[in-house]
């Protein structure tokens, strides 16, 4: 046999050396190899937490640490999770909520000496070798919630999941059983369709049209849980024949498909929002297989919201160590630009001379924010729309090519770039932008709706103190995107009367972290000045200079030790009630409507305080649909339990439209309350008289209108109140100093309104709001009773929403705040309503009040409607 050339000789694999067992994750952190880059030592904080979870929670099912940012929270949770891989041979998953985060756990591993593997972007895409380790638990899988929540998860087989950013998960983990369908599509009006009489043509015509009715695009509705159970065969074909394959909808809807009749259906002017209220995570095995979920916040928040998040419940805690209250993650010095005054003789800038174009002696003044954010190179926008990010920008003269649109890939571009504006519109978590990669953000806007549920819990069910944890954890998480460790520093520029009238009110920021309760103070304070001494603040604080470590510093140490952390007054009622809600919601997915209503009903009994009365009308509106749906199903008791329990919605619901909405009745059959009879009485006896002429009728409502479009207070308080008249009230203005300028009074219901037509930007004084916080009451003087009827409201109408930041704490619960163009709207409005009035009721006719009832409410003009359309700024509260 012919001699063969020299090959290599094989290499055969070694025995693999078992990694050495220890006892708990805090001595495995001294067995980790040391590397220069890594963590040298444990922070007494974060081996307390360990100790706490070894000797309490090994094997509780669900757990979640509390350690606030910059604390070293995925330090801690990669130490559990490599300590569960080595010890108890567990497959371990730690999921974040964007693929940038992902890559961040992935380097701190690394430099820990942690085995770990990025398992993002498409499973496809996944390197073999990287995925059996992760397989034969030799390494931890790092990926995004989407990979967990999802259809079909190639990392189902985890034994140990670990969640980081727990508590940004809502939209995370219920985007998955959500959909969104897109004013452009063509189902968004084929739905309407498929419901057919169930919705009134009132509200097609306002959702579907063209027009410019303003009030329609805040308007959201939530569809009867009756109609979506009587044609979910009609929906589901237009769903099915609406959604293209292959795309992320397609995914979400097959996900809900097969509970469609389970789902909420929720609708505006820009689309259909369908999901459960609660996620069923229950079922997906991905997240319900493993032995223990550690979910990783930092801030779990005291009223539910995680169980609520991650639909699952009870979850064990272990809270933030009290010592780091008081010691923050990084410096901010908040600006607030509406506050400071322009002072020509300091703030005036000179054009410059060279351009030929400006005449001599002539000078500009460009926004605060504009100098301000000629300051910095990079600056950061954070808004809850993508379009308002956008005006910013435009505000700014950002250019085009240096504008970056929030992703997982510009994020790390914008931090690279030498210059640029990154616009992030609801990115208030997971985007970290760290050290010299940003030290300046503007914020805009209250994060109060980042989807139609959110917005019909806040702006429909007035039900804010049900989101104000989520809100309140999407602002301090927002206000910390640059500041991500205790030695980080930024400045925070608050743009908007929104977010500053959100930000004044200490009824918010008491529970927020003592840290940033200091920095808002001082923030209000400072910026109460001139342009320039704003500048030149904001200009210590981005250099960090000697100025502001003597004086800012000591400032800001001064306001945190006097700053005390209140929870919110209904949290501890909302957390107690949280488990409840994930027992009903997990009912109703499966279809057992009578063990949904039980349980809904076990909700509202829990729901005592009187705070919490719209959220417990809409638990008893559940409870009634689902026993209603149990009786059709051939439960004898069931049927009046539901009409006990529809009452009961209606006694908590006392004074709100979204009920009345929701009632599954023909048009013309409307439930009216006290102030409504009222109305329609009214209106009926000035049809008989006032307004029998139509000439009369043309001339009054055209002088009301004219009056109404101007700003000279005289004419325009006339026009208020004849619009009053128009509306069924007993109007008039009160006489006397401080009095309103228009008062509507119906039966059981009371609204006055103090019109700032004239205004320009003067924002609205202490003074102003301490004469309309007692308008209500003076009146109750005048008429010789205790108090004006539950439910009254004052409402300013105002040209500017802008407040003065002190005047916002000494502002009654009952003052709002609206414009004059929504009181223009509203007049109008009630000039075509009496159009149709007159052309289609005699006033002696036997079903005259009832056609009148039911032309107002298609108008939305019965007075709680009124109420609803005038309210939707309150000065203090959600």
């Amino acid at each position: 046999m012919p001699e063969t050339p020299d090959r290599p000789r094989p290499v055969f694999p070694a025995a693999r050396r078992a990694q050495t067992a220890v006892s708990d994750a805090e001595t495995l952190f001294g067995e980790l190899p040391r590397r220069r880059d890594g963590v040298g030592a444990l922070w007494s904080h974060q081996g307390d937490q360990l100790r706490t979870y070894n000797s309490l929670h090994v094997q509780t099912a669900d757990v979640a640490l509390e350690l606030p940012t910059g604390s070293g929270k995925t330090l801690v949770g990669l130490l559990i999770g490599e300590w569960r891989r080595r010890s108890l041979g567990q497959r371990v998953v730690y999921a974040c909520p964007t693929r940038q985060l992902a890559l961040q756990v992935v380097a701190a591993s690394q430099r820990q000496g942690i085995e770990a593997y990025p398992l993002i972007d498409s499973h496809h895409d996944w390197e073999p070798r990287e995925v059996t380790a992760y397989t034969r638990h030799q390494a931890i899988a790092v990926t995004t919630y989407s990979h967990i929540f999802n259809s079909r998860s190639y990392l189902g087989n985890a034994k140990t999941l670990i969640f980081d950013d727990a508590h940004a998960a809502e939209g995370y983990v219920a985007e998955a059983w959500s959909l969104e369908i897109k004013r452009s599509s063509a189902a968004y009006k084929d739905l309407f369709d498929a419901f057919g009489t169930a919705i009134e043509p009132p509200l097609v015509t306002r959702m579907t049209g063209d027009g410019q009715d303003t009030s329609s695009w805040h308007e959201v509705r939530l569809i009867p849980l009756s109609a979506v159970s009587q044609r979910v065969s009609d929906l589901d074909s237009v769903l099915d024949a609406g959604i293209p394959s292959g795309t992320p909808g397609r995914y979400r809807y097959n996900m809900i498909r097969a509970n469609l009749e389970s789902c909420l259906f929720y609708v505006s002017r820009g689309g259909w929002y369908i999901r459960p209220m609660v996620p069923p995570t229950f079922e997906h095995a991905a997240f319900t297989d493993p032995g223990q979920r550690i979910y990783l916040s930092a801030t779990l928040g005291e009223a539910g919201e995680l169980e609520r998040a991650f639909g699952r419940a009870p979850i064990a805690r272990i809270p933030s160590p009290p010592a780091w209250e008081r010691t923050g993650s990084g410096r901010r010095f908040f600006v607030f630009p509406d506050l400071a005054e322009f002072d020509p003789a300091l703030d005036t800038i000179a054009p410059a001379s060279s351009d030929p174009n400006q005449l001599p002696g002539l000078s500009e003044q460009p926004s605060l924010l504009s100098r301000l954010s000629t300051l910095v190179k990079k600056r950061l926008i954070l808004t809850q729309q993508a379009e308002a990010a956008k005006e910013i920008a435009v505000e700014l003269d950002v250019p085009h090519i240096e504008r970056f649109d929030a992703s997982d890939t510009t994020v790390d571009a914008f931090k690279q770039a030498e210059r640029g504006t990154l616009l992030a519109a609801n990115r208030y978590d997971g985007m970290d932008l760290a050290d010299n990669s940003c030290r300046f953000e503007i914020m805009a806007q209250v994060p109060n709706a980042s989807h139609l549920q959110d917005r019909f819990l806040g702006s429909k069910l007035r039900a804010g103190e049900v989101l104000a944890e989520r809100i309140r954890s999407r602002v301090v998480q927002g206000a910390g995107r640059c500041t991500r460790g205790p030695q980080d520093w930024a400045v925070v520029v608050i743009h908007g009367e929104e977010l500053l009238r959100y930000l004044s009110d200490p009824d918010k920021t008491q529970s927020m972290p003592v840290e940033l309760q200091a920095e808002i103070e001082f923030g209000l304070r400072a910026s109460a000045s001139s342009y320039s001494n704003v500048v030149a603040l904001t200009r210590s604080a981005i250099n960090q200079d000697d100025d502001w470590r003597t004086y800012g510093e000591s400032a800001l140490a001064e306001g945190r030790t006097t700053a005390v952390r209140t929870p919110q007054p209904l949290a501890a009622e909302l957390a107690s009630s949280a488990q409840r809600e994930v027992t009903a919601w997990r009912h109703a997915w499966l279809g057992d409507w009578e063990a949904a209503g039980r349980a809904a009903v076990s909700v509202l009994e829990g729901l005592t305080d009187p705070k919490s009365r719209p959220y417990r009308a809409l638990w008893a509106y559940f409870a009634s649909s689902w026993f209603a749906r149990s009786a059709a199903a051939g439960s004898a008791s069931a049927g009046p339990r539901a009409a006990e329990l529809l009452r009961t919605a209606y006694g908590a619901a006392t004074g709100s439209v979204w009920l009345r909405e929701l009632q599954p009745l023909p048009a013309d059959a409307v439930n009216l309350e006290p102030s409504d009879e009222s109305a329609i009485s009214s209106v009926l006896a000035l049809l008989q008289g006032g307004l029998r002429s139509s000439a009369t009728f043309a001339s009054r409502t055209q002088t009301m209108l004219h009056q109404l479009a101007q700003s000279d207070h005289s004419p325009y308080e006339l026009g208020l109140v004849e619009l009053g008249k128009l509306l069924g009230a007993e109007s008039f203005k009160p006489p006397g100093q401080g009095r309103a300028d228009a008062a509507w009074l119906w039966d059981g219901l009371w609204l006055t309104i103090e019109a700032k037509s004239e205004q320009t930007a003067e924002r609205l004084s202490m003074t102003y709001v301490r004469q309309a916080n007692t308008h209500l009451s003076s009146l109750a003087a005048d008429r010789e009773v205790d108090e004006a009827p539950p439910g009254s409201v004052s409402v300013f109408a105002a040209t500017s929403d802008l407040v003065d930041p002190d005047a916002v704490p000494i502002a009654v619960s009952h003052l709002y705040l609206t414009t004059t163009d929504i009181v223009l709207d509203l007049a109008h409005e009630a000039h075509r309503a009496w159009a149709e009035i007159r052309s289609s009721v005699s006033a002696g006719d036997v079903a005259a009040a009832a056609s009148v009832a039911r032309i107002l409410w298609e108008h939305h003009l019965l007075p709680a409607q009124v109420k609803e359309r005038l309210t939707r700024q309150p000065i203090r509260g959600l």
